[in-house]
């Protein structure tokens, strides 16, 4: 056997998957971007074009921490309207803000500096954890535009807010993050009076305050970027230019006031408490709280506009049992433009012992380019049962007796009832037992009763109570699950081979399969036992590894341009020429991954094949540089749009989340070999203090909103691992909570792949080890002695069952063996 295997290509010359992977990743931006406004200003009809804002030439790409990446090189969008034929005419404020920037840059660099003087050589992680990964609140906006920066060479002018945020900080209701800056609104100000035409683009994984809308009527149009990934320049310029027609849906309520979110000034930093974050909302989250409670919001849920105009009509429905399936016609009805438009499905229920949202979405699906007058038949389907309600009371899912309104539309606030069906009497769906009690109670967010009332000529189907199954668990350990080859290893290893099994090997030292740069691997320690490792890599924006690196022929690992800029802080600097490659040494390595957009902005395509595609495409990459499981779709809820994650995340809303997430995962797993690992389970939206805070929350609404997605995620695409958070939920650990990974995870939801902890997440004063394995937590990463003491320990003392052990080793086995890179060990 070799001492080690290698991946990736021997060439730093671009690969063709390389370019056919840019080539998606445009047209996934290019469906992605949302066009807000529109007052004649789109598309550009002037390829002359003055250029301003923070976001213009420094494009945010994507967000910090785990969702960041290392691409070969990504498009800004000022060199995407260069690439496609524009003319920028101003760039005296753009040249003036790159110095302002280094400035800027120069003055956090020097304060990091100083801040980890006091950290010793040994302390590295906890220096990166605790100063060098704290991320800058806030991108730098620029200064005030002055009247030389202007030009009178063009009509139209672009502005470009920037915001930037990742891992660890939250973002701020300040000036300068949610918030303009002084300078930010004083721009688009003076470039409203100045330009005729005006385009306001916002460069930002998550909700600005846009309130300025609503004191100038001079900004003829707003597109939301979000982050595009490394060709997001270029698919901004399809857009403006009118190459392609813009056909995103935001996944988000954007309020006209901040204060107007449910949570608002609860949430994180602003009351006060980082230790307990009370969900007094309950179910209301996003449009379920602004439609129930009656707030005009000022872009609702799943808006968006187009160059042209479609029109739809339904040409049948029908229902079998409790499955609902309607077909829709659907027709462009403009005269200039090929365009695509989203159909969505929305359910409203009927009065009973529990209060409902005003309506729900359950269904959703896109058009293909349709010409002028051109149209698509579309199919919508939805299973009744699938959007039951919790009762607390009972621990049951149930459907209240009554009517239910079907409604189709463009968003939730554009739609309209074209069926109603018919329940005879309440049902009880699923039988459950309670779970995450909560530590002390709080009263939630109560909206009226909503009343509905139908067309008495719209079409009516009644379900019967009797055509509905019912469920009840069963809730006991699942058996160990093995195969021939597993079980034999399993009967071969001894207590102390069986914890290295299930704790992770850390980020250094020698491994047989050799992924540079991956976030962790499983042990190395087992090549004996003929067990290899396997490598896990972040993130959710693609594989974030190391693009360039020499493996010498003891298998260590050297830098060919030096040290990455990541690790070039302190005394670190001084060991770069003992780690930087020589010419001719060990084997050069090359894994130019791609930079996908935002999840938020895939999300805002509402494009389930062309997800599917995106993850078919990280399929590729990951069996190219020898990576098993993706850490990644995350999937947590926007609950409020000043988590600093939330350009990692889908959307408001657990339907959407949960499809565009197994679009993903089957896209990935549709190679074999490989696996996707849905993250954070659960209640991870907020980052400041995210390893200590208790997400406090009642069953209802932590079914309801925080797990049903991953429930979806589970039962339509069987991830090959599932991650828990970092957070405690009721004043439990996740990685510690018996009630989230077994019961709900494993007896509900028939789960039978691999759990794993959040990175350090049972380290030092937070989750502990020993309850991982008794819990249900397979794999503690990215692995310690601390937990392997731990977990020895607690075998000795009995407070750990060796079955418990012996289920977890065996979820680990039968990954590393369904692994791709086996091939040839």
């Amino acid at each position: 056997m070799a001492k080690f295997k290698l991946f990736g290509l021997r060439t730093d010359d671009e690969s063709q998957r390389e370019k056919q992977h840019r080539q998606l990743c445009r047209e996934v931006a290019g469906e992605g971007i949302v066009l807000l406004k529109n007052e004649g200003v789109l598309p550009l009809r002037n390829k002359k074009i003055a250029l301003f804002g923070a976001g213009a030439r420094m494009t945010v790409k994507g967000g910090t921490g785990s969702g960041d990446m290392q691409e070969r090189y990504s498009v800004s969008i000022e060199q995407g309207l260069r690439n496609a034929g524009f003319e920028i005419v101003s760039t005296r404020w753009l040249d003036r803000f790159d110095q302002y920037y280094a400035q800027k840059d120069k003055i956090w660099r020097q304060s990091i500096e100083e801040k980890i003087k006091t950290y010793k050589p040994w302390q590295v992680q906890k220096m990166f954890d605790e100063v060098i990964h704290v991320n800058p609140l806030c991108f730098p906006c620029g200064d005030k535009i002055q009247i030389e920066d202007l030009s009178a060479d063009t009509d139209t002018a672009i502005y470009v807010v920037a915001r930037q945020a990742g891992e660890s900080a939250d973002r701020r209701f300040e000036n300068g993050d949610f918030k303009l800056s002084e300078e930010e609104s004083y721009n688009i100000h003076s470039l409203a009076e100045q330009y005729e035409k005006l385009l306001l683009v916002i460069n930002c994984g998550g909700i600005l305050d846009l309130s300025i809308l609503n004191e100038t009527n001079n900004i003829g149009a707003v597109l939301y970027y979000v982050q595009g990934g490394e060709e997001g320049g270029n698919a901004f310029a399809d857009i403006v230019s009118g190459k392609i027609n813009p056909s995103g849906k935001i996944t988000d309520t954007w309020a006209k006031r901040y204060e107007d979110y449910p949570s608002a000034m609860d949430y994180g930093y602003l009351n006060g408490n980082l230790k307990d974050e009370d969900y007094k909302e309950g179910i209301y989250v996003g449009y379920r709280y602004f439609d129930s409670f009656g707030i005009n919001p000022l872009f609702e849920f799943g808006f968006g506009l187009s160059y042209t105009t479609f029109s739809h009509h339904v040409s049948d429905i029908h229902i079998q049992k409790t499955k609902v399936t309607i077909k829709v016609m659907i027709t462009n009805t403009g005269t200039e433009f090929s365009g695509k438009q989203v159909l969505q499905l929305y359910l409203e229920k009927p009065n009973g012992r529990l209060c409902h949202e005003l309506r729900s979405l359950v269904a959703f699906v896109k058009t293909k380019n349709l010409k002028p007058d051109e149209n698509e038949l579309l199919t919508l389907t939805f299973d009744l049962c699938d959007h039951a309600s919790y009762d607390e009371k009972d621990s049951n899912w149930v459907l209240d007796q009554g009517e239910y309104g079907i409604c189709l539309g463009t968003s939730s606030r554009q739609n309209e009832p074209v069926a109603v069906v018919v329940l005879e009497n309440e049902t009880v769906v699923e039988k459950c037992t309670s779970i995450c009690p909560m530590e002390y109670d709080f009263s939630e967010l109560k909206a009226e009763f909503p009343i509905h009332e139908y067309d008495l000529n719209l079409p009516r189907f009644e379900v019967r109570s009797d055509d509905i199954s019912y469920v009840k668990h069963v809730y006991e350990n699942p058996k160990i699950k093995t195969n021939l080859k597993t079980e034999q290893l399993l009967l071969n290893l001894n207590d102390k081979e069986l914890i290295e099994l299930i704790v992770g090997a850390g980020y250094s030292g020698k491994s047989f399969n050799n992924t540079p740069g991956c976030a962790g691997r499983t042990t190395v320690s087992l090549l004996k036992k003929s067990i290899p490792n396997v490598n896990f890599s972040d993130g959710p924006a693609g594989l974030n590894l190391t693009p360039k690196i020499v493996i010498l022929k003891s298998g260590s690992m050297r830098y060919i341009d030096g040290i990455p800029a990541m690790w070039k802080w302190g005394w670190l600097k001084k060991i770069e020429p003992f780690v930087k490659a020589k010419a001719g040494r060990g084997t050069p390595v090359y894994q130019f991954m791609t930079a996908w957009p935002a999840v938020t902005l895939q999300a805002q395509t509402w494009n389930l094949p062309l997800i599917e595609k995106v993850g078919n495409a990280v399929g590729v990459e990951m069996i190219e540089t020898g990576v098993t499981l993706w850490l990644a779709p995350g999937m947590n809820i926007h609950r409020n749009p000043l988590c600093g994650r939330n350009f990692e995340y889908y959307s408001e809303d657990p339907i959407l989340t949960g499809m565009m997430s197994s679009a993903v995962s089957k896209g990935v797993q549709s190679h074999k070999g490989i696996g996707v690992t849905v993250k954070h389970f659960c209640c991870n939206n907020q980052e400041d203090n995210r390893e200590y805070v208790s997400a406090n929350i009642k069953e209802r609404a932590l079914r309801e909103i925080y797990l049903k997605g991953f429930r979806y995620a589970v039962e339509h695409s069987n991830p090959k691992a599932v991650m828990s958070s970092y957070n405690l939920v009721n004043g439990v650990y996740t990685a510690n909570s018996f009630d989230l990974l077994t019961k709900v995870l494993r007896c509900e939801w028939g789960y039978d792949g691999m759990t794993m902890t959040d990175w350090n997440s049972t380290e030092s004063d937070k989750g502990k080890h020993e309850l991982c394995p008794v819990c249900g937590t397979d794999l503690i990463m990215p692995g310690s002695k601390a937990a392997k003491k731990a977990l020895l320990k607690g075998l000795k003392n009995d407070s750990i069952n060796r079955d418990d052990i012996l289920r977890c080793a065996a979820n680990v086995l039968n990954m590393i063996f369904e692994s791709a890179v086996i091939e040839g060990f």
